[in-house]
């Protein structure tokens, strides 16, 4: 009698409104999350993958030279190209000029670093803003 009963307490009862709850729950915590993640994206002015951020959210000196270019001898052209952009706070390659090939292709690797890095960022403080929000909109559990 008695096994009869906590297999009927398993079924469909209380337990399938139960399930209902916490997928709704599930649901609405996901919707939040993409909803901060969406946030954190249009204020750094992203598409919705994360891609594409305002690169002059990122100061230009926290950009790292990733050295993504091909040197032919010394590579100081290339670190002269990186070095101008940055002290002049570019974010579009189409202000890399110069006579020298190798100071260009230095100066369009800092805006392309720089990208990388905003992107990097916007979706790093995305992932943290719909973690966030899904742990926030969590029910408390705790018995009473």
């Amino acid at each position: 009698m008695l096994a009869t009963t906590l297999v009927a307490c398993g079924g469909s009862g209380g337990g399938g409104r139960y399930s209902e709850a916490s997928d709704d729950i599930e649901l609405h915590s996901e919707d939040a999350g993409d909803a901060a993640r969406q946030s954190v994206y249009d204020d750094y002015g992203a598409n919705s993958d994360g891609t594409s951020a305002d690169a002059t959210r990122v100061d230009a000196y926290d950009v790292e030279d990733s050295g993504n270019y091909v040197c032919t001898q010394d590579c100081s052209g290339h670190e002269a190209g990186f070095a101008w952009a940055q002290e002049n706070d570019l974010s579009d390659g189409s202000d890399c000029g110069g006579n020298s090939q190798s100071f260009v292709e230095g100066c369009e690797a800092f805006v392309e670093d720089r990208q990388q890095l905003a992107d990097e960022t916007a979706q790093a403080e995305a992932e943290r803003a719909a973690e966030d929000a899904q742990y926030a909109d969590e029910p408390d559990w705790e018995e009473e």
